[in-house]
C-alpha cells in the first residue's frame, strides 16, 4: 500500500454502510429525534487540529481505544499515543469515501439512538463505564447484522494501526526500525567477477 492512499483494510470503496440491509436505515434514523441529541464524551482537541474527524466522533474514538490499549506494564496507553489524532492522520492520507465511512461509523457508534434500537439503552458509548463499554464492542463484534460486525473490525483495524504507528508502541514490540537504506557494515557485491560478496569471507555457488 502506497503511502498516499493509507487506511484500514476493512474499509472500501464498496461501502461499509451499504454491507448491511439496515445501514441506511441507521443513518437516516440518525439525523433526528431528541436521542440523537445526547451528548457524548467530551475531550480537549489535540494542539495541532484535526483535519478529518470532528471533535465528537475524535472522542469516541479516543474512548473506544482506551478500551482496547489499557495501561500495562511495559506498553503506551491510548492516551499516551494519541490514537484518535493518529488515526484522524492517517485517514486524511487516505481515500476521502473512506474517511467518510469511518465518520458515519463512529456517528452511528455513539448515537443514544441506535444504542437503544440495538442494545435497548441510550447513553452514548462514549459515557458508558469501562464495562459497559466492553460489553457493547462485544455485541457488535458479534452481531448477526453484517453492517455491524463490519463496522466493529473496521474501526478495531484503524486504531491499531493508528497505535502501531506511534515510535513508543513500536519499540515495546521489540522491534528496531531500519535507520536509513544503506547499512555501513552489510556485505558489499563487488559483481560476478571474484565469486563472493566483499566481507563475507564466502564464496557463491
Amino acid at each position: 500500500m502506497s503511502p498516499s492512499h493509507v487506511g484500514p483494510p476493512a474499509l472500501s470503496r464498496r461501502g461499509l454502510l451499504k454491507r448491511g440491509v439496515f445501514g441506511g436505515a441507521l443513518l437516516a434514523l440518525g439525523g433526528s429525534g431528541v436521542l440523537v441529541l445526547r451528548e457524548g464524551l467530551s475531550l480537549p482537541l489535540p494542539e495541532e487540529g484535526l483535519l478529518v474527524l470532528g471533535p465528537r466522533e475524535y472522542a469516541t474514538f479516543q474512548a473506544l481505544a482506551r478500551r482496547a490499549f489499557q495501561p500495562r506494564e511495559g506498553w503506551p496507553d491510548a492516551d499516551t499515543v494519541r490514537v484518535a489524532f493518529l488515526a484522524d492522520r492517517l485517514l486524511a492520507r487516505g481515500d476521502p469515501s473512506i474517511a467518510r465511512e469511518v465518520r458515519d461509523v463512529l456517528g452511528i457508534f455513539d448515537n443514544a439512538l441506535a444504542g437503544l434500537l440495538f442494545a435497548g439503552g441510550v447513553t452514548p458509548f462514549s459515557r458508558l463505564a469501562p464495562e459497559a463499554q466492553d460489553a457493547v464492542l462485544e455485541d457488535w463484534r458479534t452481531s448477526r447484522l453484517v453492517f455491524r460486525r463490519g463496522a466493529f473490525h473496521a474501526l478495531r483495524s484503524l486504531a491499531h494501526a493508528a497505535y502501531y504507528s506511534h515510535p513508543a508502541a513500536i519499540a515495546a514490540t521489540g522491534y528496531v526500525v531500519p535507520q536509513g537504506f544503506h547499512v555501513a557494515d552489510a556485505p558489499v557485491w563487488r559483481g560476478p567477477g571474484d565469486g563472493s560478496f566483499a566481507g563475507s569471507g564466502g564464496s557463491t555457488p
